[in-house]
């Protein structure tokens, strides 16, 4: 029976953020419905929302200042997002497949900021009433699809392949004996890791939300326990035990994504952060400073929180969209091959949705059938959606309930990329 490590892990959770609230003070005001002129399309100015519905002390999109972390400067030369005169539709689809005004939706579902890039033009931005296109905001999972890009150049270069085995990147990690794991284990691969089919048994929950204050005990278990693990080392080690073969099924498991990042760090002979800002942030070309979390202090042997942290502009994320809108020419590093991979859903769904490559597809999604966009996805209404057939990026980061409304977001971003065909 392997031991278990849950009680040192509350007390991290407990302690760590207990210091973030005390040293943050509540946001200055919230959101609110934001008295938009329907009588013609949203211009491209930037929006902000006047602010009335009251926020948690620390927002799910704050949370990447409560963590020890990496920087990441911006380039000398940042890439130009030249504004467009294009217009985005004044409303899209929402519930019942009514027309919802955007800047209502927007607020509805308590988004902080929105970017739209149509062939690299910004043609809209939006913020809330506490956010500013400088304002650094979580990605929350939305870094697992960059964790899976830099997968994806490490086997291009034949540092790792799809079928290569974790263990025999981390040899530490093997099973030897039941006090270990299950043997199984030692089959899991990179492919499992980057489409959510290893059946390591690290469950996803989350049993308390965030932007509810009712259920923040919730925090204490579940994937925020994973979060606030000050020793990801000792979690990859204590978890090493299988519900189901590898590769046989999907299952969401952030975890997947935190032992891809070991693996492609090892692989690699850096630390992941380093790994990251070479390989697609000095590509993307950001503009402003952004950071990493890390499960410790850098100067005390931390390692980058994969599955989940990094944390910089809406401009910035829509320029890491950007590298795949881009695959095969030479303003990314992101290959034609891993681009069919990406908007290519696999044979597993994952949570009941097409899923490739640690990118996510609009629900009806086929298995092995391209589609036209695939979105990189966080937990509270984090997006970069990239739709390839009409060269459009997407961002939008919120402090949205758990998972809430993401079939409907998807689907009025694809209403916004599809506009443009009609214009």
């Amino acid at each position: 029976m392997l031991r278990d490590r849950r009680p040192r892990f509350v007390v991290a959770v407990v302690a760590t953020l207990a210091a973030g609230v005390l040293a943050m003070s509540a946001p200055a005001g919230g959101l609110a419905v934001a008295h938009a002129d329907t009588s013609r399309p949203s211009s491209p100015a930037v929006r902000s929302a006047p602010a009335s519905i009251p926020t948690p002390p620390v927002r799910p999109s704050d949370w990447g200042r409560l963590f020890a972390d990496v920087p990441l400067g911006p380039s000398a030369r940042p890439r130009a997002l030249p504004r467009s005169t294009e217009v985005v539709p004044a409303t899209v689809p929402w519930r019942g497949g009514r027309a919802v005004r955007l800047e209502n939706v927007l607020a509805e579902t308590r988004t902080r900021a929105f970017v739209v890039l149509h062939r690299g033009r910004l043609v809209r931005e939006w913020y809330d009433a506490t956010t500013t296109p400088t304002t650094r905001l979580s990605s929350w999972s939305v870094a697992k699809s960059m964790v899976a890009l830099v997968a994806a150049q490490a086997i291009d270069e034949g540092r790792l392949r799809l079928d290569s085995r974790v263990v025999d990147v981390l040899p530490e990690l093997r099973v030897t004996g039941p006090r270990d794991g299950d043997r199984s284990y030692n089959q899991v691969t990179v492919r499992d890791l980057m489409d959510m089919t290893s059946g390591i048994d690290a469950p996803e929950s989350y049993s308390g939300d965030p932007t509810d204050p009712a259920s923040l005990l919730g925090i204490l278990r579940g994937t925020y326990v994973l979060m606030a693990t000050p020793d990801l080392g000792g979690f990859a080690r204590s978890h090493r035990t299988m519900v189901a073969r590898p590769g046989s099924r999907g299952e969401y498991i952030s975890f997947n994504t935190q032992l891809l990042s070991m693996v492609v760090a090892r692989a690699l002979g850096t630390d992941f952060v380093s790994a990251f800002r070479e390989r697609l942030w000095k590509p993307a070309r950001a503009q402003s400073r952004a950071t990493w979390n890390l499960d410790r202090a850098a100067g005390a042997g931390g390692i980058a929180k994969g599955f989940c942290c990094l944390n910089a502009t809406a401009r910035d994320f829509a320029r890491l969209g950007l590298l795949i809108e881009d695959a095969g020419t030479d303003a990314s590093p992101v290959t034609r091959r891993w681009a069919e991979r990406i908007f290519t859903p696999r044979r597993h769904r994952v949570s009941d949705w097409p899923y490739s490559t640690s990118f996510w597809h609009e629900p009806g999604g086929a298995p092995g059938r391209p589609s036209q966009d695939a979105s990189a996805i966080g937990i509270f209404g984090q997006y970069i959606y990239v739709n390839r057939r009409t060269d459009t990026v997407i961002v939008k980061l919120s402090d949205y309930g758990i998972e809430q409304d993401e079939a409907l977001t998807l689907r009025a971003m694809r209403s916004i990329a599809n506009s443009w065909r009609r214009g």
